[in-house]
């Protein structure tokens, strides 16, 4: 169903629906530029989140909840996709492009907290420092230290040094100067201001780590407009930070709600139903063409049944695709990976199987970046190619094929169940290959690939910042814990490292196109789809909107009742 026909649907139901009733009045405060003080925002995710420390998760929906606590550095604003200030109010690079020197602003401070004796304290550059020595530490919470090792001076030694305990003086390519901070390369890196707006390197206190330890995790203190509560199985709620630094255009100080909660409802049939009887207020990741089942019928709006909403859609810097083992296994012959690859249509599976929702992969495995564009060849489905392949593998129409489970997060009935029945289904059409279906968890799958057991699964990846970078370096081979599908390919990889230190956009889109090639050709991967990040909100919610690194920002988000000639698709 197409975007354009779902908001004129959209449009008429809401017009045609009646005044919902207002709802707690009394916990809302008018303040100045029409924005108010007060109010619960609701939402829901399938999988519960317990733990809240960035450094130590990648996954989209725990990094959208650490971020309303933490902050980071620097920021990428979603709209524009620029760098913009943070902590630090602004940065300077030397000429050669290898000296980063970010000033830290005052008067930002951690939440009130008994690590700090009650009260929380404000942070300083010596925070800084702290926290990305920490980023760059072998410590077992740093699960992503590598975006961070491979470019600081030091910090590879530093990492190697730092796996039980912290070396005095931290990350020598990480000084103190006066109220900033002088951050040195290895080597020049285009665009390292970027990395340090990613979501997950963020700032926090050495008393935090120091008290709570590995407990940190269930005891996030940061700097955000947001403070955790409570979070259990059942959910989290978050509540305002009363003592935030920022400031909107109108001189109200931020955040405008009173708490942000989060329930655990693993069904997505469920979740839709908990929206229409406004047990939430927003819902993420629905699919297009489950919108009518959330608002019902016609029948329903003219009788004034169905909530006043409003839809927000943005094109997203994601890919879903398939991954491999590339070293152990059956499909460490790049023959079957292939066999595989040329035996998918992925329009085949998004018409058939999810209702048309998203798109065909036309560029390949990174999205239309900056930097990579589409002149990449990418091969199409072909199923005879496939067919021969496989029987170049030694598995002449499937024979012998090992039995082979793939691992796929989601549950029965989900988006992403209904696309790998689809997968497993070609492939057994085409090639003959009896493919197991897994569900599984999040965590359950990536502890799955970690260990080896997993061969191949169905993944998705986000961008963390506008660069292809943030793809590409899942299969640099030097990215231990982020290349899960164990590739080597010296081609590859000295291609990435030089896009990251030429300064001319046309030969630097060279090397990310020649990079992108490799993985092509040797079938690491099979890209599948990508997405629209899609978001469907109570009408009474303002401030919330989609972006294409489908972030989640509630800082802006404010309660506002609406009235009758306000009703209508935003």
């Amino acid at each position: 169903m197409k975007l354009s026909y779902l908001l004129a649907l959209i449009s008429l139901v809401v017009l045609a629906s009646c005044r919902e009733e207002t709802k707690d009045p009394a916990e809302l405060t008018l303040i100045n530029g029409g924005r108010t003080y007060g109010g619960e925002l609701v939402f829901s995710y399938s999988e519960p989140i317990t733990e809240l420390f960035p450094l130590a998760a990648a996954h989209q929906h725990v990094i959208n909840v650490s971020s309303q606590i933490y902050e980071t550095l620097l920021n990428i604003d979603p709209k524009t996709l620029k760098v913009t200030p943070s902590i630090a109010s602004s940065f300077t690079v030397n000429e050669t492009g290898d000296v980063y020197t970010f000033k830290i602003q005052k008067g930002i401070f951690f939440h009130d907290d008994s690590c700090f004796g009650g009260k929380g304290r404000e942070l300083t550059p010596e925070d800084v420092k702290y926290s990305l020595d920490f980023a760059c530490s072998g410590n077992e919470l740093n699960d992503d230290n590598n975006v961070l090792v491979d470019q600081i001076k030091g910090a590879s030694e530093y990492k190697a040094s730092s796996k039980k305990s912290f070396p005095k003086g931290g990350v020598s390519g990480i000084k103190i100067k006066g109220q900033s901070v002088e951050i040195t390369l290895n080597r020049p890196f285009i665009g390292f201001e970027a990395l340090l707006a990613r979501k997950n390197i963020v700032i926090f206190a050495k008393e935090a780590y120091e008290k709570y330890g590995k407990e940190i995790t269930h005891h996030p203190i940061g700097t955000g407009p947001f403070k955790l509560e409570k979070m259990d199985q059942n959910g989290l709620r978050l509540v305002r930070n009363d003592n935030y630094w920022q400031k909107d255009a109108f001189g109200n100080q931020l955040p405008y709600l009173a708490a942000v909660s989060m329930k655990y409802i693993r069904e997505k049939k469920n979740e839709m139903l908990a929206f229409r009887n406004k047990e939430i207020d927003m819902l993420l990741d629905i699919p297009a063409d489950e919108i009518e089942n959330v608002l019902g019928t016609l029948q329903d709006a003219v009788a004034g049944k169905n909530l006043k909403h409003k839809v927000e859609s943005s094109y997203s810097l994601s890919i879903d695709y398939v991954g491999f083992n590339t070293a152990e296994g059956v499909f460490k012959s790049k023959e079957v990976r292939e066999a595989f690859y040329f035996a998918v249509d992925p329009s085949e599976l998004i018409e058939k199987y999810i209702g048309g929702d998203g798109y065909p992969p036309y560029n390949g495995f990174v999205p239309e970046i900056e930097g990579a564009n589409n002149t990449i060849q990418i091969p199409t489905s072909n199923p005879e190619k496939a067919r021969k392949l496989l029987a170049q593998a030694g598995f002449p129409n499937g024979k012998d094929f090992p039995a082979t489970t793939i691992y796929v997060n989601g549950v029965e009935g989900s988006k992403n169940h209904a696309l790998m029945q689809g997968f497993v289904n070609v492939i057994k059409r085409e090639l003959n290959v009896n493919l197991t279906i897994k569900l599984c968890s999040l965590t359950e799958r990536e502890a799955a690939i970690n260990s080896g057991e997993a061969n191949i699964w169905r993944s998705g990846w986000v961008a963390d910042y506008p660069s292809p970078v943030t793809f590409l370096d899942l299969f640099y081979s030097g990215s231990k814990q982020s290349n899960k599908f164990r590739y080597n390919n010296e081609v590859f990889n000295s291609n990435l490292q030089m896009a990251l230190v030429e300064k001319d956009p046309r030969k630097r889109g060279f090397h990310f196109i020649k990079a992108q090639s490799e993985i092509i050709e040797d079938a690491v991967v099979i890209p599948l789809l990508m997405n629209n990040m899609l978001i469907m909100v109570n009408a009474r919610v303002k401030g919330i909107t989609a972006n294409q690194l489908e972030e989640v920002n509630f800082k802006e988000v404010f309660i506002k009742e609406p009235r009758d000639e306000d009703d209508k698709v935003e």
